[in-house]
């Protein structure tokens, strides 16, 4: 191949590839852009986090008292079950007992 084909071959292919080339270089720099961009704000994240978990260390450990109040509430809950069958049979008792009273009412009163 002679000299001036190999430039023109040369800037036919640079004329080719030149634009796909600048096309990934602004691609890769907007990338870097944001890249930076995100390690700011993982960074400003890391910071509040660390300032969060500061503040938890002077707050007292709630987890017991959240398991005691559990605890209560199902006692309670237990509790509410029984009084409820308890009054359930007290009102059975009062009806059999208001059917017996209507009844020696009515054996009473034929006499």
């Amino acid at each position: 191949m002679s000299s001036s084909a190999e430039e023109e071959f040369s800037e036919g292919l640079l004329s080719v590839v030149k634009p796909a080339v600048e096309s990934v270089d602004a691609q890769v720099q907007t990338l870097r852009t944001s890249q930076a961009k995100l390690k700011d704000c993982i960074d400003n994240l890391s910071g509040d986090l660390a300032n969060i978990a500061e503040m938890q260390k002077d707050l007292p450990n709630l987890e017991h008292y959240v398991k005691k109040l559990m605890n209560i509430k199902r006692r309670v809950t237990t509790v509410n079950n029984v009084l409820t069958n308890v009054q359930d049979r007290v009102q059975m008792l009062q009806t059999r007992v208001s059917k017996e009273q209507a009844r020696k009412r009515t054996l009473l009163n034929a006499s």
